[in-house]
């Protein structure tokens, strides 16, 4: 009987079947997102499926109908099987990068010199006059004149303790070249008079190196205890590890008893007191634009944040604008009531009122835009929050199995998270397993115009003076999430 059952070439299909089925529960297993009730039931239906399959094709005098039934129930097993394991191996990977500890923040300080074609070799520096920034990127600056001095070229320093004033030397050639972290460009390019400074100033030399990461998460139980993350937007279009400013800022609250999440954003221009570990080279005690404290990483931006909010940041989010770009494009779009009619400076684009369907470049012009609006950066907030909104809603829907492979992977490469893969499947656990539907608030906090130094630039800049009282608002709705209780000063979406 044995070996008649070894010499049926169905006998090795259904073996395939089985070995397809316990892979898929293997990823599934390794993933830790489905809850053990329903893990136990998902088992035991690929099981009996299995049984029913063995005995319509390996019973002995099975008939021609139960070979067909056999087929038809073999092919929905294969796909998914199949299809189960792709997805969850997809998922598991995209997890696993985002969770990735990386303990360095990549910097790039470089020797910029006029677009004039004067100099277009480091050697053509020997002899020259480089101005340096006294207490900006001292760490760069050092870096760089160490490994000039290396390949043996020498130059004379001139110390600025305004970039716009040194830069503005070397337009008007007052001195030969700048050493500037290129993270500082953008920054600069905010200036007025300065819209065009890329085009205008070029790298001759590159110094690359890495600062190490402080801080690390204030880790809860995620499935019970309520949370706050930072998730901040960095203003670059490259990789997720470079160092950029943080021109988004929302803190997202969090209550997986209640299942209630709360949006606050914070403007990128908040008047805000630098608090950092002072070894990453950040300013520490300074007042500064917010934006500008993510030039030394996005833990600056956290403990900056917990200081003017007087809260606790568990975790954070870590997204730039081209990631924003793709995962809208692999989401096939989102929908976003949008509220106003403007045109974003970004690509041209003309929102009107009502709710409107947007890939990802125009989704990037729609978060972008704020020089449109009365209430500028706090309006901007508002929409960035109107997108993440439509983003949940898109990635909770089944629209996304359309794409969830290409969503997945994207989301792998786009984000940067200190929060652990346990932490994270741990709370998509406890969700599924409840099944509840979650409600979501937000709210912005708001302040007044005005000019001020901005320590990271050694200048004069455009900034917000916190409303305190908008502030104090946000704390109370903030604590009401954590306590379980209805925050007050905001609206459902």
């Amino acid at each position: 009987m044995k070996n008649n059952l070894i010499k049926r070439p169905l006998f090795y299909i259904w073996l395939l079947l089985a070995a397809l089925l316990c892979f898929m529960y293997y990823c599934l297993i390794r993933l830790g997102v489905m809850p053990f009730r329903m893990l136990i039931l998902f088992v035991v239906i690929g099981a009996l499926m299995l049984l029913i399959l063995g005995l319509l094709w390996l019973k002995k005098g099975s008939g021609i109908f139960s070979k067909i039934f056999g087929w038809i129930l073999a092919v929905v097993l294969a796909l998914t099987a199949g299809t189960g394991s792709y997805y969850l191996w997809v998922t598991n990977g995209a997890l696993n990068m985002m969770t990735q500890s990386i303990g360095e923040l990549k910097k790039v300080a470089s020797v910029y010199v006029l677009n004039n074609h004067v100099i277009n070799d480091p050697k053509e520096l020997e002899g020259r006059t480089i101005g340096i920034l006294n207490h900006i990127n001292t760490e760069g600056s050092k870096g760089c004149i160490e490994a000039l001095d290396k390949k043996g070229i020498r130059f004379k320093t001139k110390g600025y303790d305004s970039s716009i004033k040194m830069v503005s030397d070397l337009k008007g050639q007052a001195i030969d070249g700048a050493i500037l972290d290129q993270s500082y460009i953008a920054t600069i390019e905010d200036m007025e008079g300065q819209q065009n400074i890329r085009e205008e100033i070029v790298p001759v030399f590159d110094y690359q190196y890495a600062v190490k990461k402080s801080g690390s998460a204030n880790s809860v139980d995620t499935r019970t205890e309520p949370f706050n993350v930072l998730v901040s937007g960095i203003d670059t279009y490259g990789a997720i590890e470079d160092t950029s400013r943080s021109d988004v800022n929302m803190i997202v609250s969090v209550n997986p008893k209640t299942h209630t999440i709360l949006l606050v954003s914070i403007p990128r221009d908040y008047y805000v007191e630098t608090v950092c570990d002072a070894s990453t080279g950040c300013a520490q005690g300074k007042m500064d634009k917010l934006t500008h404290t993510g030039l030394h990483g996005i833990e600056t931006t956290e403990m900056t944040l917990e200081k003017l909010f007087g809260i606790k940041i568990n975790y954070n989010v870590r997204v730039n604008f081209s990631s924003l770009i793709e995962i809208v494009d692999e989401l096939g779009g989102i929908d976003v009531n949008n509220a106003d009619d403007f045109v974003s400076q970004h690509g041209g684009y003309h929102f009107e009122p009502g709710l409107i369907h947007m890939d990802g470049d125009q989704t990037l012009g729609f978060v972008r835009e704020r020089y449109a609006f009365a209430d500028g950066d706090r309006q901007r907030g508002q929409n960035e929050m109107r997108v993440m909104q439509a983003m949940i809603d898109k990635a909770t829907s089944p629209a996304i199995l359309a794409n969830f492979a290409g969503v997945m992977q994207t989301v792998g490469h786009s984000f940067q998270t200190n929060m652990s893969m346990d932490e994270l499947t741990g709370f998509v656990n406890q969700q599924i397993a409840d099944g509840a539907k979650w409600k979501v608030y937000s709210y912005s906090v708001n302040g007044s115009n005005g000019t001020d130094f901005a320590y990271e630039l050694g200048d004069q800049a455009s900034v917000m003076y916190p409303d305190k009282i908008t502030v104090s608002n946000a704390k109370a709705d903030m604590d009401a999430v954590r306590k379980g209780e209805v925050p007050p000063y905001v609206n459902v979406q």
